[in-house]
């Protein structure tokens, strides 16, 4: 699924990123112009920076059961 192409994802998604961070959509999406791509704004749910918030690229992420 090409998420850099959604201007919107649903809030409550959850993913590994590749850095092994497990993070879950908010619902907000910012639109990066320089390079026309969208990044979700996601939410670290696990670990030691749980609860802090950062843009991120999906399509650079593996979906993961919620």
């Amino acid at each position: 699924m090409a998420y850099a192409e959604q201007s919107s994802v649903e809030k409550g998604l959850r993913f590994k990123t590749k850095g092994g961070l497990l993070v879950q959509t908010t619902g907000s999406t910012t639109h990066i112009a320089s390079t026309n791509v969208y990044v979700h704004e996601v939410e670290v749910v696990e670990g030691p920076s749980q609860g802090s918030k950062y843009l991120h690229n999906l399509d650079y992420a593996e979906s993961v059961p919620s």
